[in-house]
């Protein structure tokens, strides 16, 4: 049974590498794609960690008769680490669903969480650190729980706000993605503390934790290629009449325009039907500054106020509106 385990893992890795290989590619060649998850850097890491953690997921398995235990702690130690930074990178690139920002506190959180749980694990794996197991079973969960709830503090929070961009084009798998993209990671937190606890002490709270473990990944890593492939495969027929996403518009209008940075995240925020007080909220400024930029912005866009400032970012004719701006 453990050569059928390790072939499964053998066989999740490198469905993840091409995963991973073939997201690289799109970004690196900014290739056209059906779903703008695929053009950003939190999926580039996101997918990145996946990789990395498979890997890890078939040491443990393929070294555990030539290795000593307290080897194998050190993978599971790496495991913790890399199931904290999968968190916080869906986290990013559920930020970046709703084109917002992550608070400042957030980064710290954590950090923090991450430097007592790597503390508590390096110790326990030197030598004894809690003087029971259900201690140590009770500080791990409570610390595994801290990305959990962040995570879907934060989901529910930007895919509300995400709500509105979603209304632009992008097509309905993009959100089935990002539910299951959030759902994986939760269960990933759930399942990664029982295993390193049941490996630490003589709870059993997954039984054929193996199995289980390489038929989830294996099951995701197939969803994800497919979804991968099917993102970025391009009619040959209509090669030539090809139309690009409606984010490779924006992008395309705004980089023939000398905006500044930020004006260019205001832009992205009025595309998608923020108002003033909106866009000052995202991005933590105050509604004055905001008017500010936003007066820089039309005039560069040669644009009078707020209606033909986002006629000009879908690539429009400005007509004869005499809508009055904010």
């Amino acid at each position: 049974m453990d050569k059928i385990i390790e072939l499964g893992y053998i066989l999740t890795m490198l469905i993840s590498a091409a995963c991973f290989t073939l997201h690289a590619v799109i970004r690196a060649k900014n290739l056209t794609s059906t779903s703008r998850i695929l053009k950003w850097k939190s999926t580039t890491a996101f997918l990145f960690l996946i990789l990395i953690y498979n890997v890890c997921d078939f040491l443990i398995i393929y070294l555990n008769g030539s290795l000593k235990a307290a080897s194998i702690a050190w993978i599971y130690v790496t495991e913790n680490m890399l199931e904290i930074c999968i968190a916080y990178a869906m986290i990013c690139m559920e930020r970046d669903y709703a084109c917002a920002q992550n608070p400042h506190w957030l980064d710290i959180i954590f950090v923090i969480v991450a430097m007592v749980i790597l503390y508590a694990d390096s110790i326990y794996t030197l030598g004894p650190l809690f003087k029971s197991e259900t201690v140590y079973v009770a500080v791990m969960t409570t610390l595994n729980l801290i990305p959990v709830i962040l995570l879907a503090v934060f989901g529910l929070r930007f895919w509300n706000q995400g709500r509105a961009g979603r209304h632009y084009g992008d097509p309905r798998i993009t959100d089935i993605c990002m539910m299951i993209y959030s759902l994986v990671c939760v269960v990933l937190c759930v399942v990664s503390t029982a295993s390193i606890v049941d490996s630490r002490t003589s709870h059993d709270f997954i039984g054929y934790d193996k199995e289980i473990y390489v038929a989830f990944w294996l099951v995701f890593n197939i969803f994800n290629l497919v979804f991968v492939w099917n993102s970025c495969v391009v009619d040959e027929r209509n090669d030539a009449q090809r139309l690009q996403s409606p984010e490779e518009k924006l992008a395309a209008v705004m980089d023939s325009y000398s905006l500044s940075q930020r004006e260019i995240e205001i832009a992205e925020l009025l595309y998608q039907g923020k108002n003033n007080k909106e866009i000052a909220a995202i991005l933590y400024l105050s509604p004055n500054t905001i008017k500010v930029h936003a007066s820089n912005l039309y005039r560069k866009l040669g644009a009078v106020n707020r209606v033909q400032a986002v006629q000009v970012l879908r690539g429009e004719d400005i007509g004869s509106d005499k809508a009055s701006g904010e």
